[in-house]
């Protein structure tokens, strides 16, 4: 197996020079080579990712919002998934697929195999995809428990969202206007129990 700076060498993603500087780096900062890289702006996440992935030898994905199964998601502790930068995709009877944002993480899918008692079949991916993906997710599960527990009472919520964005686009499928996100709902009517 190589090393993580030899095979980016080989793979002509960085030269030796800048492997040489990164290692001096590492040294001095006791920080991880991929860090160093990415800071001294020679590689960007993605190729540092592709890059885990290929060393253990698992397929890289990239990430598309089809790829998603709410229902499986659902069946994952919040904090297992978002701790760990884990993402289910979908499960057959005997396996489940995931993707990892650090496929070197042997210890976290010994996690997953013994929680759900089934293989578990690794793939990596941008672990700032899959963040993104699961803070979604889980904001829109946490809203619809914030209105259910609201609706018997009169209360305002407010919902923001940094991510979130409206466009609106003309008949031609124009962009016309977009703007950030922030969703204010008032309950007013009293419901009885």
């Amino acid at each position: 197996m190589f090393l993580l700076g030899e095979m980016m060498v080989k793979y002509g993603i960085i030269t030796q020079e800048q492997l040489d500087t990164a290692l001096k780096l590492q040294k001095e900062k006791g920080k991880r080579l991929g860090e160093i890289l990415i800071e001294l702006g020679y590689i960007s996440s993605s190729d540092l990712f592709w890059m885990l992935s290929e060393q253990a030898d698992i397929p890289f994905v990239q990430l598309n919002p089809e790829m998603f199964d709410n229902q499986l998601i659902s069946k994952f502790p919040e904090k297992l998934l978002l701790d760990n930068c884990i993402l289910p995709l979908y499960q057959t009877e005997n396996k489940i697929y995931v993707v990892i944002g650090d496929p070197t993480n042997i210890s976290v899918i010994e996690k997953i195999k013994k929680t759900l008692n089934k293989d578990v079949v690794v793939s990596g991916a941008d672990p700032a995809k899959i963040e993104q993906i699961l803070n979604k997710f889980f904001l829109h599960k946490g809203t619809e428990a914030v209105i259910e527990t609201s609706i018997k009472q009169r209360q305002r919520i407010e919902i923001r969202a940094d991510q979130a964005v409206i466009e609106i686009e003309d008949k031609d499928g124009k962009q016309k206007k977009k703007g950030n996100v922030k969703i204010i709902i008032e309950l007013e009517k009293q419901y009885e129990e």
